[in-house]
């Protein structure tokens, strides 16, 4: 344990980016937080075009605003997520709550029994396909950006395989809400099929405005509940490819998994630069799919470096 916090501290003293990520986690009560994040938005770049129409802008904005969740449909067809997840099956992964732990391939040996999680690099992430043109989307920038009220960033691009264990609920596969940025929205994108038994999302819907619950901590089942009734707590099932937008402040967590494995995409569309986002670009805008070059560099920076 001691040990652990140690190597969080010399992360911490040496990114200066964690030092405004736990300011803004001083404030919780979501009306201010709110007032507090418009005010930053408004020195912030703003979106130079829009192409959605407005009605259907309109739609998802006042389902985040409202619910804190906006269904996207499918978005990568049932062969795009099929390529995809031979595409990650390849490639190593690492359990981020067991950095002892070497990396090991998906459906590998390697995994620890206890390991739920295991993340693909940034840069495994950044180089697959389809992804870096969907996390560009014109309707998702679109509605990123004016749910945040400025241009969004890609602050942090993931996908990471879920595991069944015998230990039970782990880590995020408690309630909690997510406190990254003082404006944030998370896309996901189911690429493998998600029953009841193969560890879907679960969200409480009208959580994220609510100043129940409004702590930084894992919860139980049992208080999500007395706070906010069944009603409001959705269950996420879906095919390989289906997408939602979703708020993550409002309280959340990932059902483990029981049978199989679930393999997720997720785009973090943020204000700021994120402290577990990449510390440099892991790309070079000339290693971009050929239809993503001409991407907004600003959105991008975080992830894609102009060539020299």
């Amino acid at each position: 344990m001691l040990a652990r916090k140690l190597r969080r501290l010399r992360i911490v003293l040496g990114d200066s980016r964690w030092w405004p990520f736990y300011v803004q986690r001083r404030f919780m009560h979501p009306a201010l937080r709110a007032r507090l994040g418009g005010m930053l938005v408004k020195a912030r770049p703003q979106r130079r075009e829009t192409t959605t129409p407005p009605a259907l802008l309109a739609r998802h904005v006042d389902a985040l605003n409202t619910a804190g969740i906006s269904h996207l449909g499918a978005l990568l067809s049932a062969a795009q997520a099929a390529e995809l997840r031979d595409y990650f099956s390849k490639l190593p992964v690492f359990d981020d709550y067991r950095p002892q732990t070497p990396p090991f391939l998906p459906h590998g040996a390697g995994r620890h029994p206890d390991s739920h999680v295991a993340h693909h690099t940034a840069r495994d992430i950044a180089m697959a396909p389809y992804l870096w043109q969907l996390a560009n989307d014109p309707l998702l920038l679109d509605v990123a950006s004016r749910f945040l009220g400025c241009q969004a960033s890609i602050g942090y691009l993931a996908a990471w395989w879920s595991y069944h264990t015998a230990a039970g609920a782990q880590q995020a596969e408690h309630f909690h809400r997510d406190v990254d940025d003082w404006r944030f929205l998370k896309l996901f994108v189911y690429l493998t099929d998600v029953g009841d038994d193969n560890g879907p999302h679960i969200y409480v819907a009208h959580s994220s405005t609510s100043p129940k619950l409004a702590e930084i901590r894992r919860f139980d089942d049992a208080e999500v509940l007395a706070q906010f009734g069944g009603a409001n707590v959705l269950r996420l099932t879906g095919v390989a490819g289906g997408a939602f937008f979703e708020n993550t402040f409002g309280i959340h967590k990932g059902q483990p998994v029981q049978q199989g494995m679930r393999l997720i995409f997720q785009v973090v569309y943020s204000v700021f630069p994120l402290p577990y986002g990449p510390k440099a670009p892991v790309l070079k805008r000339s290693e971009l799919p050929a239809a993503a070059r001409g991407a907004d560099a600003w959105v991008n920076r975080l992830y894609v470096a102009q060539d020299e």
